[in-house]
């Protein structure tokens, strides 16, 4: 079975120059998740993709519309990780700060995120289950940055092989293979 893993197309939303307080953060994200995208002229390799399963987050979405040639499934489990302020405060501090400190928070799973990280590899064990039951080869896999690199870690316990990353950069390909064992 190959699997393609793809990060969505980058968002038009601009990063803040100013501080900004818990609450002023948390309306930030949620402008993000509601944003369009800027179009990329991308082919996903020349693969024929059997089916391409995209998060149900607009971003994420729209960009499956535009490299897919298969038909697409929407799959809340292909969601990003959620991210939300780590105190409240109406101290401001800078973006960089609020994303790094939002995002340890959860790799600790500290009670101020909405989801912890036992709950994130769950969810990502849960959608590598459901392509068990998958018929096709070959399927796209559209979600966003900090959730792939959590599914390409639990795809490779599960004997896929696939390039190590970090970082997934926007409207790229990453392909993870899984050879059929009789």
């Amino acid at each position: 079975m190959r699997i393609g893993l793809v990060r969505h197309f980058r968002v038009n939303h601009e990063k803040p120059s100013f501080y900004m307080t818990s609450k002023q953060f948390k309306d930030w994200v949620r402008h993000y998740d509601e944003s369009e995208i800027f179009h990329m002229d991308k082919k996903v390799a020349e693969i024929d993709w059997d089916i391409c399963f995209s998060s149900d987050l607009p971003r994420a979405v729209h960009t499956a519309e535009k490299i897919a040639s298969c038909s697409i499934v929407e799959n809340p489990l292909l969601r990003e990780i959620p991210l939300a302020p780590f105190i409240k405060t109406k101290r401001k501090l800078p973006l960089a700060i609020w994303n790094l400190a939002g995002r340890l928070a959860w790799l600790f799973s500290h009670p101020s995120q909405p989801e912890s990280r036992k709950d994130t590899i769950k969810r990502a064990n849960e959608f590598i289950a459901s392509l068990a039951k998958e018929e096709q080869k070959n399927i796209l896999v559209v979600s966003h940055g900090f959730f792939l690199y959590v599914l390409a870690k639990e795809l490779e316990k599960h004997g896929y092989a696939g390039p190590r990353k970090r970082r997934f950069e926007n409207g790229e390909l990453y392909i993870y293979e899984k050879e059929h064992s009789p």
